[in-house]
């Protein structure tokens, strides 16, 4: 590694901010092919890059090492760090790749097979710095052979953890001494206390950006309002967020049985061309479907603790809640570069 930790740090950012430059051939290539593959649409991989590119240009990624101390003292270098990257979300394993780079570590990926071309876009430029680590990445699983990595990011399902490191031993990719830091967290709660425009409109962001696929993405809204109450209003955002920002991905059939039954039971029900919105407090497990609680804070507790480690974050739009951890509503799907997934640091 250089002599001085803080060039690592400048490389590091300055690279990354040149990937992020609207002239980046690379980066556009990766764009164009991952929308023609129908992997994700224009529109939220524009978000997602006009995001990163906010939060990179302002200093964060200098920040960043700032707040974890990295130093010539303290860092990952010689560490062999396993990324397997997830892919319900365009560029969801940027940060635990510019995370694992940014520690001094060699950085490994397992590029998601649904999101494998803006990621290695950006691996590809940090590739072309000379930062004196490795950086190597694949779709296949089979290519860490033998890699003995010293640690693993993993986010996934819970079921899928104990497969996952199974074939990570059986291909000597990890051994016993290995850390694993795995996230299984599935979508995020919101209390919603007020009808301002801004506020619907960051709570229509916070739920049907993604097609609702994030785990900071709301599945939950807790409100004093019932959804009867707030139902027109609440639909008119949601028409005009989606005529900026068409769903690709569309629901399954068995959406309209739920919306039947739901009928059947005399359940408050909102059916958005997309996406189905009922009043109940049961948990969210079907995609394209946001659950509305009436309840209040103490409610929010409730489900908090019902749903456990399943709830990635609960949002608030105006007063914390006590007792628990909140972030603003308006932060839902712009995070710091620092955030830390399931309450676990990245670097």
């Amino acid at each position: 590694m250089e002599n001085n930790f803080q060039d690592h740090i400048q490389k590091v950012s300055q690279a990354t901010k040149e990937w992020l430059q609207p002239d980046n051939l690379s980066l556009k290539k990766a764009i164009d092919k991952t929308v023609e593959e129908g992997m994700f649409s224009f529109e939220d991989i524009k978000f997602q890059i006009r995001t990163l590119k906010q939060k990179v240009d302002s200093g964060q990624v200098e920040e960043w090492a700032k707040r974890v101390e990295l130093s010539e003292i303290k860092n990952s270098v010689g560490q062999k760090v396993l990324c397997l990257h997830a892919g319900n979300l365009p560029l969801v394993g940027f940060q635990d790749a510019l995370g694992t780079i940014l520690s001094g570590a060699d950085y490994y990926g397992k590029l998601s097979k649904k999101d494998p071309y803006l990621l290695s876009s950006f691996l590809k430029m940090m590739d072309e710095v000379d930062l004196d680590i490795q950086i190597q990445y694949s779709t296949e699983l089979a290519d860490f052979k033998d890699l003995q990595a010293d640690k693993v990011l993993f986010a996934g399902s819970e079921e899928s953890v104990v497969p996952v490191q199974e074939e990570l031993f059986k291909l000597n990719a990890v051994n016993d001494n290995t850390e694993f830091v795995i996230r299984t967290a599935k979508f995020s709660i919101a209390y919603l206390d007020n009808e301002e425009p801004e506020t619907l409109r960051d709570m229509i962001e916070a739920v049907f950006r993604y097609g609702g696929k994030g785990c900071r993405s709301v599945a939950v809204i807790v409100s004093p309002f019932t959804l009867s109450k707030v139902k027109c209003h609440f639909t008119d955002y949601v028409e005009e967020f989606w005529l900026n920002n068409p769903q690709l991905k569309k629901p399954k059939e068995n959406l309209a049985y739920q919306f039947a039954f739901n009928k059947a039971i005399e359940r408050d029900q909102a059916w958005l061309d997309d996406f189905l919105v009922q009043e109940t407090d049961d948990f969210p497990d079907q995609e394209f479907v946001l659950n509305w609680v009436v309840g209040d804070h103490n409610k929010v507790k409730e489900l908090k603790s019902r749903f456990g480690n399943s709830v990635q974050t609960v949002y608030r739009t105006r007063e914390n809640i006590n007792g628990i951890k909140t972030e603003f509503l308006s932060n839902a799907q712009t995070p710091d570069l620092w955030w830390e997934p399931d309450g676990i640091g990245v670097v």
